[in-house]
């Protein structure tokens, strides 16, 4: 009799034979008329918990530890608080699982006494899971029961990886230590006192960008061209000053950090008193090593005082405490690797600003990451006259809830305030209006260029065409996590077996920049011949008649602008990221059977054909720069 009042939730894969009145799926989108896919109510409720988690994330960080508020208590510096570095603080749903299962988990809750439930059993062999729903349960004395899978979980981390995470934090700080060591800083040399003051004498700007994401053969030649910049690289140089480069290097798929050593060292002979190139590694001198190594005992002290803080993991009126889903993230940001990162970044942009001059200007590439606060507080301890611009470098899509914050955030002063630059740079014409309406002072928003996107420009719907019945050419664009590309190219390899790329003589696979060194794994389990492109999309985008892109993916957006049939993979397991989300047309797909029908059957998606500022003089960066 218990059943017929118990939700029954079951895990992937999993099927119930019993009876119950609420049977609910935790990551299945299509189900039974009778049931429920807590994904698909995620979806219709997700806009709501996006505020109640960001309203959650402020209120957490004014709990009162010792007097102070949890925020203030983890200052690390005179004007940084590591708290604004912690990973549920920073909201990245491209890191791990856990944000989206919170979601999930508050979707559960609500669905549990929306049907008057009063027990719950679950089924399946997610441990932090079943912890999770166990304590809810006990607090809301309503029988809980579990039963264990016969599936095992795989987990998506292989070899010395899954290997670490088994491991105390502290070794796994010492090993990301270690791995640094070997993958980067062995290959370059730290700057010397004599370089670094005449680097201070010779002045200059300067922009900390991602690297490589580069024109390949212009930069071998020695002319470095970012595809973040593109068409500003011109008016930099036209500037009367030095322009000091530090580039924030990402592994790469395929390019190794000594090969970047490399292009800087042949960079770096063009013209280095207009443009001079460093990594930021450079700065970590012997001294400031041992500085980040104090840095980080000093973050691992503090983290030792927050342990009653877990109590707070959770809605306002709800019993359900989520700290089990974001244990791990937590953890390792205050005791390992996380946190031996960030104390590293911290340092070697403390570094980085004593010696580079940023006058009038410093600019860097923003997504609201955990190494930018260290950047910005680094540049006004150091730099104190020095205006800060950062420029926006993706799609505002809505559940990025990096660039999010609970509207009271903007509203703290003096050192438990969130480092904001002088000037976020934003270049669609969407991009302002959502900025300020989550609280961002209207007056360090500045519109401008959209420089990635020059490409657009006086090329709306030019691609639109009649599709051939066969021999068609199909663009499989990719994202940036592992865990995305392996689900594009399993429903790839599914729809090839059942006839879906029958009409389609090529097939063309456009890796991510940011590609992980073995991102390309399930590029090669492929079951039909296939080309890998490393070339522009602009290179790309005439020949082909049909693009399939990762969820993540803008370049799906920049398809559609041209006219091009998109495909897009829907949010399995994640939300949905996808700058086409909420246009009519999108075809979002999560399993075989859609593709087929999405691949025999391809449509362009409408897109505004105003969305982006392209004029090509430049105008409002020139104004900016040089105002």
């Amino acid at each position: 009799m218990v059943q017929n009042i118990s939700l029954i939730l079951l895990d992937e894969g999993e099927n119930w034979n019993g009876e119950s009145r609420v049977i609910a799926h935790w990551t299945e989108l299509n189900v039974a008329e009778s049931q429920e896919s807590i994904p698909q109510r995620v979806e219709e409720r997700a806009l709501r918990i996006k505020a109640e988690y960001l309203a959650w994330v402020h209120d957490l960080g004014e709990i009162s530890i010792k007097g102070e508020t949890l925020g203030a208590s983890l200052k690390v510096l005179n004007n940084l608080s590591y708290w604004w570095m912690i990973a549920p603080v920073l909201k990245s749903p491209f890191e791990s699982d856990s944000l989206y299962t919170v979601f999930k988990l508050r979707t559960l809750e609500q669905l549990y006494f929306e049907k008057n439930c009063c027990g719950l059993i679950y089924q399946g062999n997610n441990l932090a899971l079943h912890r999770t729903l166990q304590d809810w349960c006990g607090k809301l004395g309503h029988p809980y029961r579990r039963f264990c899978s016969k599936k095992k979980i795989v987990s998506r981390e292989k070899g010395v990886r899954k290997w670490l995470r088994k491991l105390p934090y502290w070794v796994q700080a010492l090993a990301f230590l270690i791995k640094s060591w070997y993958l980067r800083f062995r290959h370059i040399s730290p700057t010397r006192s004599g370089a670094a003051k005449q680097l201070c004498e010779e002045g200059g700007v300067t922009i900390v960008t991602y690297f490589p994401n580069i024109d390949m053969e212009k930069t071998r030649r020695g002319e470095y061209w970012s595809q973040y910049w593109r068409s500003l690289h011109p008016v930099l140089d036209q500037l009367p000053f030095k322009i000091n480069w530090v580039w924030f290097y990402f592994e790469s798929s395929g390019f190794k950090f000594e090969e970047a050593v490399s292009l800087r060292d042949t960079c770096n002979q063009t013209n280095p008193k207009k443009n001079q190139y460093f990594f930021i590694e450079e700065f970590l001198t012997p001294s400031a090593f041992l500085k980040a190594l104090m840095l980080y005992l000093k973050i691992y002290r503090k983290g030792l005082r927050l342990k009653d803080v877990q109590s707070a993991f959770s809605f306002p009126g709800s019993s359900m405490n989520f700290f089990p889903i974001m244990e791990r993230e937590w953890k390792a940001s205050l005791y390992g690797n996380i946190a031996m990162e960030g104390a590293l970044r911290i340092v070697m942009f403390d570094c980085m600003a004593k010696i580079l001059p940023a006058t009038p200007w410093g600019l860097f590439t923003w997504e609201n990451l955990s190494w930018e606060f260290g950047l910005i507080s680094a540049w006004r301890r150091h730099q104190k006259n020095t205006k800060i611009f950062a420029c926006q470098i993706g799609f505002f899509r809505d559940f990025d809830l990096r660039l999010y914050s609970d509207p009271r955030v903007f509203q703290k002063t003096g050192n438990e305030a969130m480092l904001l630059p002088d000037k976020l740079c934003v270049y669609d014409n969407e991009g302002i209006p959502v900025v300020r309406s989550t609280g961002f002072p209207g007056e360090k928003t500045a519109k401008v260029e959209a420089l990635r996107y020059f490409d657009l420009k006086g090329g709306y719907s030019i691609y639109k065409k009649q599709l051939p019945a066969s021999g068609r050419t199909l663009l499989v664009i990719m994202g940036i996590t592992d865990r995305e590309n392996q689900l594009q190219f399993q429903l790839l390899r599914e729809a090839a077996v059942m006839g879906g790329v029958a009409n389609y003589s090529q097939i063309l696979i456009k890796p991510h920049p940011a590609l992980s060194p073995g991102g390309l794994k399930p590029v090669y389990e492929l079951n039909f011949k296939f080309s890998i492109k490393n070339q522009s999309l602009s290179e790309l985008w005439p020949v082909i008649d049909v693009v399939f892109g990762a969820n993540s993916t803008g370049a799906t957006w920049e398809a559609s602008w041209f006219g091009i049939p998109v495909i897009a993979l829907g949010a399995v397991n994640s939300l949905n990221l996808n700058p086409l989300a909420g246009l009519p047309g999108v075809n979002f797909v999560t399993n075989s059977s859609d593709l087929v029908e999405q691949l025999k059957n391809p449509f362009p998606v409408i897109v505004d054909d105003h969305f982006f500022t392209l004029d090509e003089d430049l105008k409002l960066w020139k104004d900016l720069l040089q105002g």
